[in-house]
């Protein structure tokens, strides 16, 4: 019985160290149970984590042979028919290094990278990360995505924004369009490249040689950022900004626009044309060069249809030709011009028609020229001024030869006024008057002049350039030549009247025929002023049958009536 109590102590210590065991093995599971919820939660967080961030790894789809050896590389070694996938990208290859920790591929041999059914892209090296979606390919690269082509060395792309890029050369075919540069950029959700250096695109019919070139694959549009070239079997183009349809070949030209065909060169500040019109519009500063013609056309807008060339020009619009080793001008609020054939051409001008050259000027309403005929024609009230002279009538005829200005024919009521000295404080005039005049003309000087029908004339008799007298003549027709542009000898081919005064009985003031008018001031000076506004010009240009033989009368009546006061005197 004494050893009852011990046995009672014993049984007591192993139901409490059953008790301990039992609370340590809990409490061990609560702590694991807590460890456990922790990293459920941290792995949620990482994978939400992932999700936002949208990175996917690369997965292996197929391989031959697979080898791992930590010891070697961190990398899957992936040997034959290699296919894997990354984000919807499938890449083809025979081998590749895959770092799975750093979700990145290495791939060599028969590289095909394929995005959906639009775009592929082939070479024999890659570099390819997962978590940036690019891709850089080397090795005779090939880009497609439906008819486009891209070749080049080495090719970086951007499988996430379907975006291709090279950096040393690449040629780009799109059916009939070849396109080289030495940097380009393919843009794939838009349609659209952009190249710099070196940018050529090859047609069948034009070559285009750009610095800075941007091509839309959608409406087939090409835009220069730089200076660029368009050269064809039949023009020539430059600038340094603009765009060209290659589909419907149209384009519009701007910065130093220039247009050069056979025989002509248009230019200006901006440029339209349409190559299958053979159709042009340029503004603003044009120029339109006609080498075969050896004129020039300028003005703020033109209208030029090459196939038949034919010009409109509007806005401070002149035309330029070389006549008499000298450039004759013609201004007008529009001109007309256009080619006869491949040596004669035609011009229309129509308002506010001025002429300027050097030795004689003129302006018109209206003014037609042909270098077929030769002829330049003046209408509505034209005058027309030589050196200290001038010339009206209803129309006046300018005919040329071997580009030199041969005679000059005025008609109806034709008016020639001639100042004898610029010098004298009471000017003094020569006149000649008549149905019509004809001056002719040897190297630039008049030589002849014919007056037809009801023929006038009043000039001062000189002598060493010093007048003595007033000659007045009427007779139906005279012919006066010139020497040193004075007049040195008459003739009349009917019955004459007519006498000389002497300058001491001769008013000089009033020694006029009827219908003068000195506009001589109202003459361009130089081209620069055949835009200006013109003065409002009144010329007398009615019937001059009766009112000519009058004005010589009068003119009669007081002068002997001076000299009835002289003989009183």
């Amino acid at each position: 019985m004494w050893l009852f109590p011990y046995v009672i102590i014993v049984f007591f210590y192993y139901y409490l160290l059953i008790y301990i065991f039992i609370f340590l093995s809990l409490n061990s599971f609560a702590q694991q149970k807590n460890k456990s919820s922790l990293v459920t939660t941290k792995t949620t967080a990482a994978t939400t984590n992932t999700v936002n961030n949208k990175v996917k790894t690369i997965q292996i789809k197929n391989a031959n042979t697979m080898r791992y050896d930590r010891a070697i590389s961190d990398a899957n070694f992936l040997i034959g028919n290699v296919v894997c996938e990354h984000d919807g990208t499938i890449l083809n290859c025979d081998t590749a290094l895959l770092y799975e920790k750093e979700n990145r591929l290495e791939a060599m041999g028969h590289i095909l990278i394929s995005k959906g059914d639009s775009i592929t892209v082939t070479g024999q090296k890659l570099f390819y990360d997962g978590k940036t979606k690019l891709a850089t390919l080397s090795g005779s690269v090939v880009c497609t995505e439906k008819d486009m082509v891209l070749t080049t060395s080495l090719l970086t792309f951007d499988v996430g924004n379907s975006i291709a890029n090279y950096y040393d050369g690449g040629t780009i075919v799109n059916k009939e369009n070849t396109l080289k540069s030495k940097n380009g950029h393919y843009y794939s959700l838009s349609k659209e490249l952009a190249f710099h250096y070196n940018v050529e695109l090859l047609n069948p019919n034009y070559v285009i040689n750009s610095d800075t070139l941007l091509y839309n694959t959608l409406n087939k549009t090409a835009y220069f950022l730089g200076p660029s070239i368009i050269t064809s079997k039949n023009d020539y183009i430059y600038c340094r900004n603009g765009w060209y349809n290659t589909d419907k070949e149209q384009a519009q030209f701007s910065k130093d626009a220039l247009l050069v065909t056979k025989d002509q060169k248009l230019k200006g500040d901006s440029l339209f044309y349409d190559r299958t019109k053979q159709f042009g519009r340029a503004f603003k500063n044009v120029v339109l060069i006609d080498t075969g013609q050896k004129s020039v056309l300028y003005g703020d807008y033109i209208e030029y249809h090459q196939k038949n060339s034919h010009a409109l020009v509007t806005k401070k619009a002149t035309y330029a030709r070389i006549i008499d080793n000298d450039t004759l001008f013609i201004a007008a609020d529009t001109l007309l011009h256009f080619n006869i054939d491949s040596v004669n051409n035609f011009l229309n001008a129509y308002h506010h028609v001025k002429l300027y050259k050097k030795d004689i000027q003129a302006q018109a309403d209206s003014a037609i020229g042909s270098t077929k005929d030769s002829i330049i024609q003046l209408f509505k009230t034209p005058i027309f001024w030589g050196k200290h002279s001038q010339a009206t009538a209803k129309t006046i005829k300018v005919f040329l030869k071997d580009s030199t200005i041969k005679s000059i024919r005025f008609e109806g009521n034709a008016f020639l006024i001639q100042l004898v000295d610029s010098l004298d404080s009471v000017p003094k005039f020569n006149q000649l008057l008549g149905k019509s005049i004809d001056a002719f003309f040897n190297k630039d000087t008049l030589r002849k002049a014919i007056i037809k029908g009801n023929a006038q004339i009043l000039y001062y008799v000189t002598n060493k350039n010093k007048p003595l007298g007033l000659n007045k003549t009427t007779c139906e027709n005279i012919n006066l030549w010139f020497s040193n542009n004075t007049i040195n000898r008459i003739t009349t081919t009917t019955e004459t009247d007519g006498n000389v005064d002497p300058l001491k009985d001769v008013d000089v003031n009033n020694a006029r025929l009827k219908g003068f008018t000195w506009l001589y001031k109202n003459r361009p000076k130089s081209r620069f002023d055949l835009h200006l506004p013109e003065k409002e010009v009144k010329v007398d240009i009615k019937s001059n049958e009766n009112t000519s033989l009058k004005s010589v009368e009068e003119i009669k009546g007081k002068n002997n009536k001076k000299k009835k006061e002289n003989k009183w005197n």
